[in-house]
Formats: C-alpha cells, structure tokens, sequence
C-alpha cells in the first residue's frame, strides 16, 4: 500500500500549519501541497523552512500539486512559456523540500482567440497534445536532474479538456521517454468517466501516484466508503506490483468536518487492505 498522504489545504480561510500539524498528529508521512496556494510563488522563505524543518523533524515527505488551473498544452506562447518557468521553479522548490513528486493537470484548450474551451474544434484540440507533449519534453530534464516524478493526472474526458482519453494520457508519457514522468491516477476521476479498470488495463507501469476519492451522484472528492468506489476494483493500483509511493486522501475539502472525513476515510482503506495502510 503506498503512504497515505494529506492535502496541505482543505479550506481556503485556514492558516498552513493546520493541516500539517493534522497530520503529525494523526500518523501521516506525506503532505501535499495545494499549488494554488502553497507554492514556489506563494510561498515566503518563513513558509518554506518551516516546511523543510517539519519534514526532518518528523519524517514527513512534503509533495506538490502543481497550480490546478494550469494549461501546458497552451496556444498563447507567453501561457506556455510562463508555465514551464513556473512549474520548474515549483520543481526546485520540491527538491528544496525533500519532496518527490509534483502532480500536473494536463489542463483545458487554451486559444486567446475562443470564447471558452468547449468552443475548441478537434483540430486545435491535436495542437493542444502537441503543445503538452512539447512542454513535457521540455520539462523533464529537470525533473530527472532533480530526482522528481513529474505525474500527469488523469482528469474529465469532457469537451474542453486537452486529453480524452487514457490511451492520449498514455501518449503523453511515453513520448516523453523519461524515467521521470508517469501519471497520477485519481480514482474519482476515473468513476465519473472511463473507469478505474480501464485506467489500470491503459495506463499500467507508468501509474506512480494516486488520489484516492469517492463519488457520489457524479460529484467527486467524496468521503471513502460513502459513494461509488469499489475497493475490489482498486485493488491493482494500491498493490505492490505498481511503482506507487504514495497516495493522497484528496477528501474534506470545504467541509467543516474535513479532518474527520479524512480519518474515516483511512479507516475504510485499513479495514479492506490491513495494516500496510500508513
């Protein structure tokens, strides 16, 4: 079973310490960070040693969801651009913090000249993969020097979205060639769209982190053991037999009982797969 991680965010009023101290408290060794507002931008050098001490003190591996809203498959070569600095500097400060693995939305078309995303037609939806793949290109090298998984997350494969599929998710990675890049499987996801058996039969070995969910009614982000996930069907992702370090309860968020919503959350999973839950 990877080690089980928390979300450095649940509500947005909510100071830094919280939920880091939530999960010293309660057992947990990896935290990670919310990149829209814990990040390399955001972040004051203060933030950044406290984080770092945090990590040496305890044992805490200290991760990163890069910024949510990201587009790295952009036509607007300033986006792109801006983009890949942003994320390398988010990658440095990673490693700065004895991190591992920085998650990256693979994101929605971006085209200054569309009204919205949906408007984009399949044609610029290909130059959008192109785009991505050219920016994942570029930002592996670092990754790898670094010592940092680079996780592309599965998300929706609805109109708007750069990737549609697993297979496309799948393709993104391999052209990357890169021992560095794989994917972040989150569970919710795959329950609102293609499925988690898919996911698993497409996207296999290059799977190197999850976010584990539940869904209810078609909203994700559920409490575990709440909703539509079968714990049978998962199975294969929480094994040994993938490269999965870690895996991050993506619960709680918004909620007033959000720490308890995590804790039951863990519970279900030591109950279904024994003590390897950590």
């Amino acid at each position: 079973m990877p080690t089980l991680a928390v979300t450095s965010l649940i509500r947005d009023e909510d100071p830094l310490n919280r939920m880091v101290d939530f999960a010293i408290e309660n057992g947990f060794k990896a935290v990670e960070l919310n990149g829209r507002h814990h990040c390399a931008e955001k972040l004051s050098q203060e933030d950044l040693n406290y984080l770092r001490g945090v990590a040496d003190a305890h044992g805490i591996t200290i991760n990163l969801h890069y910024n949510h809203g990201a587009m790295p498959g952009s036509h607007s070569a300033s986006v792109w651009q801006e983009t890949l600095e942003s994320l390398k500097r988010n990658l440095g400060m990673t490693k700065n913090l004895g991190g591992k693995v920085v998650v990256l939305h693979p994101g929605k078309i971006d085209v200054p000249t569309l009204a919205s995303p949906e408007d984009g037609s399949e044609l610029i939806r290909r130059e959008a993969i192109r785009n991505l793949k050219r920016f994942v290109g570029r930002v592996a090298p670092v990754a790898e020097e670094l010592g940092i998984n680079i996780c592309i997350e599965n998300l929706f494969h609805d109109p708007g979205y750069v990737l549609q599929s697993y297979e496309e998710l799948a393709s993104v990675i391999d052209d990357a060639d890169s021992p560095n890049v794989g994917a972040t499987v989150d569970v919710g996801h795959c329950n609102r769209g293609d499925g988690i058996p898919d996911a698993i039969a497409m996207l296999g070995s290059r799977v190197r982190h999850l976010h584990l969910n539940d869904v209810i009614d078609g909203i994700d982000h559920k409490e575990i053991g709440t909703g539509m996930l079968d714990l049978d069907e998962m199975e294969p992702l929480v094994s040994h037999d993938l490269n999965v370090e870690f895996a991050t309860l993506e619960v709680g968020a918004r909620s007033p009982d959000g720490e308890g919503i995590i804790l039951r959350s863990r519970d279900v999973l030591r109950k279904r797969y024994g003590a390897a839950v950590d």
